[in-house]
């Protein structure tokens, strides 16, 4: 645990004590968003699908790359697990409104879910520390509210900005790691593991500059944020749990291509879809 962090304190009375996620403390300052020209041209000397990605452009909505300025916040050092996940559940977090957005609980009543997706097959929910996975961006945000009721911690998703500053630091590097692409530090694809691992097993040496885990790789990961062009802009709407749009992802799952899995990468999601390689993971804001 970041020794900047003191655990917040469990408010929940009368109630099994409750499982916290670990968090990190992320200091303020500034840091290097998005994909830069030179990182660009380093890529494509070294693989083949940023050559073509060069060529085709598509890179650009990852572009430019731009300074933003964040104040201190907390992320958690894991993607929420099976075992976290499981405590929503059974205390009713599926059938609480309070807990949920508009839209969200909206959504809840049409689709009648009860579970996530897939909560039902072992092969994602056999380990407690297994990712949570088959949740969508309204399960994920519902989550974070309920965990706040209790603990009277404002938790939520963090936002695009949040989740890439804490993945790589400050210097704009690809990998959590440093320059180059590692599958011995990740769950991806180049790994063909075919499924989600327990959170930190690719721990030390895949973890971010702040201590975070699984970043890239293992499941993709949900942000409060709307995806929206760049330069990034927190006052502009992007971070409205109320406003109508598709959500950005990131980070790559057990099942992304190299091209996926790098910090910067975006990709996007409805607030309604889930698959089996999406989760997420807490942050809150400390300071402004």
């Amino acid at each position: 645990m970041s020794p900047d962090f003191t655990p917040p304190a469990n408010k929940s009375q009368g109630k099994a004590r409750l499982l916290l996620p670990e968090m990190i403390h992320i200091p303020e300052g500034t840091f290097l968003m998005g994909t830069g020209s030179r990182l660009v041209d380093w890529l494509a000397d070294r693989y083949a699908w940023a050559a073509q990605w060069k060529v085709k452009g598509r890179f650009s909505r990852e572009q430019p790359q731009h300074p933003v300025i964040l104040g201190s916040y907390a992320i958690g050092r894991y993607p929420i697990t099976v075992g976290d996940y499981r405590q929503f559940i059974q205390s009713g977090g599926y059938t609480d409104a309070a807990y949920w957005t508009e839209a969200g609980w909206r959504w809840l009543q049409e689709s009648a879910r009860k579970v996530p997706k897939a909560w039902q097959d072992e092969k994602w929910t056999s380990l407690g520390k297994l990712p949570v996975v088959g949740v969508c961006w309204h399960e994920a945000c519902a989550y974070c509210h309920w965990l706040a009721s209790l603990t009277g911690v404002p938790y939520r998703l963090p936002s695009e900005a949040e989740w890439e500053k804490a993945a790589g630091g400050a210097d704009g590097r690809p990998y959590p790691w440093g320059q180059e692409f590692d599958p011995l530090r990740c769950n991806t694809r180049a790994g063909n593991q075919g499924h989600t691992t327990p959170v930190g097993e690719y721990s030390p040496a895949g973890d971010s500059p702040y201590g975070c885990v699984d970043m890239i790789g293992n499941v993709s990961e949900w942000t409060l944020s709307l995806f929206k062009p760049y330069p990034y802009q927190r006052d502009d709407g992007r971070e409205d749990h109320n406003a109508a749009g598709v959500r950005a992802t990131r980070g790559g799952s057990w099942f992304s291509p190299d091209f996926r899995a790098r910090l910067q990468a975006r990709g996007m999601s409805s607030p309604e879809f889930s698959d089996e390689d999406l989760g997420f993971r807490c942050a809150y804001t400390i300071s402004i």
